[in-house]
């Protein structure tokens, strides 16, 4: 598994191997985050294309009825017929909308455009049993062939895949998709056993050419730490949206009056919330490390679903104590996300990883720790990348890679500015961990 960028965000050139462990060092604002937002946006994208499909599709055709229904309303009144018998039943939009759901839901695209052809025949009869004129009626036809249109759209489900990744790619990096220091322009590769599964072109934030293959993902998911504050932003993000008009369209204007939020924290939040479903006996495995994680920070997280919130649970002299997970310590808010995420049963051999600076919110002690359950996943088969600033950090992945024998799956790559200082590359430096390390070293040896 292997992930090619070239001019995205500020990275002009990087090629990652995601086989076990890969570890992306290096300075703030040297592009380390983009490796991972590209890697997620691509899986999530190619992954999820069949239901952001139904979910896309399924807003276009509620749309288009809305406004038949409300232009047809508009018109009866307008031309004096609203007393002649217009009865809304046969056209009315929750119940059209009920069975458009339901053949969605369940693939049926021949189905579904033998239901519209049905739906525009009730309504021309509709039209009929109310004298409607057919000058009228022409100023409904216009939005009849958009709902045909949008119906005929459905016979390609495959083709929705550059869409779904776009729609993934945009949620993440906005307008700063492309590299603005260049005018040449962005690439993205990503590969499995050898297999280039998505190329893609892109030029101003957009992807201009793309090739796919239609083999499945070995990577059925990813998921994306950025900070443990997730918890204190919880209501906001369970309130925010992902899109900007929350109908998975792209918005390409550079500014939007509707909030909204990356695709990763709306995702990561969904998971940590299904770790309330979590059973100890049906999960051996995930319970040695949710144990190992509940032995370093004395106590564990939940999700409260009677209240709708998180809490960190502690035992004292045979009583237990909660707490609002947003008022404890932020190292124990990292761990508790990687311990969520654990009873949620995400984190498999079937999924990657990604881990942003996990450094920030954890003491030198923490991190080796952190560091080690981390290894210890990687051994298991998880697949992991982690980005980072820190020399606790690289020293520890390094050395539990090590003790645990899995040195053959783990790589380090280190993030660096090139000479204009506006671009940056991400090289590997398997042969060459020193390089890190001075980079890393250099600004405490200038104050000795």
């Amino acid at each position: 598994m292997e992930l090619t960028i070239n001019n995205i965000g500020l990275v002009k050139n990087a090629t990652v191997k995601l086989e076990g462990l890969s570890v992306i060092a290096g300075e703030n604002d040297t592009g380390k985050s983009t490796v991972g937002k590209t890697a997620f946006s691509i899986i999530k994208g190619m992954n999820n294309h069949h239901k952001d499909f139904k979910e896309d599709k399924f807003t276009q055709i509620d749309d288009n009825i809305d406004a038949i229904y409300f232009k047809f309303r508009e018109l009866t009144k307008e031309h004096g017929q609203v007393n002649l018998g217009f009865s809304s039943s046969r056209i009315y939009p929750p119940r059209v909308r009920r069975d458009v759901l339901r053949l969605l839901n369940m693939e049926d695209y021949l189905g579904l455009e033998k239901f519209i052809q049905l739906y525009i025949q009730r309504l021309e009869a509709e039209a009929q049993d109310i004298n409607m004129s057919l000058e009228a009626f022409e100023e409904i036809k216009p939005l009849i062939n958009e709902l045909t249109r949008t119906v005929g759209s459905l016979r390609d489900p495959k083709g929705y895949i550059i869409r779904s990744v776009m729609l993934a790619l945009k949620s993440e990096f906005g307008t700063d998709l492309n590299n603005k220091f260049t005018k040449e322009f962005g690439k993205i590769i990503y590969e499995e056993n050898g297999e280039a599964l998505l190329e893609a072109v892109l030029s101003k934030n957009i992807i201009k050419t793309a090739t796919y293959s239609e083999t499945p993902l070995e990577i059925e998911d990813a998921t994306y730490i950025e900070s443990p504050l997730i918890f204190q932003m919880y209501r906001t993000i369970a309130e925010s949206k992902i899109f900007t008009n929350d109908k998975r369209t792209i918005n390409y204007r550079k500014e939007s009056n509707n909030p909204s939020i990356p695709f990763h924290f709306k995702d990561l939040i969904s998971k940590m919330v299904d770790s309330t479903y979590y059973d100890e006996i049906d999960d051996n495995l995930g319970q040695t490390f949710i144990e190992g994680i509940s032995n370093i920070i004395d106590g564990e997280s939940l999700f409260d679903k009677d209240h709708d919130e998180f809490l960190f649970e502690r035992e004292f002299q045979n009583e237990t104590y909660s707490f609002k997970t947003s008022n404890v310590a932020s190292g124990i808010k990292s761990f508790s996300v990687i311990q969520m995420l654990l009873k949620a049963q995400i984190i498999n051999d079937r999924s990657l990883l990604i881990i942003d600076e996990p450094e920030i919110h954890l003491h030198p002690k923490w991190q080796v720790q952190y560091c080690e359950i981390i290894v210890e996943l990687v051994r298991l088969g998880v697949r992991v990348l982690v980005t980072s600033h820190s020399p606790y950090i690289i020293q520890s992945l390094k050395y539990y890679s090590d003790k645990k024998e899995i040195s053959t799956k783990v790589h380090f790559y280190l993030a660096e500015k090139l000479e204009c200082g506006k671009n940056t590359q991400i090289i590997n430096v398997d042969d060459n961990l020193n390089s890190i390390f001075k980079k890393l070293s250099d600004p405490l040896k200038k104050l000795l």
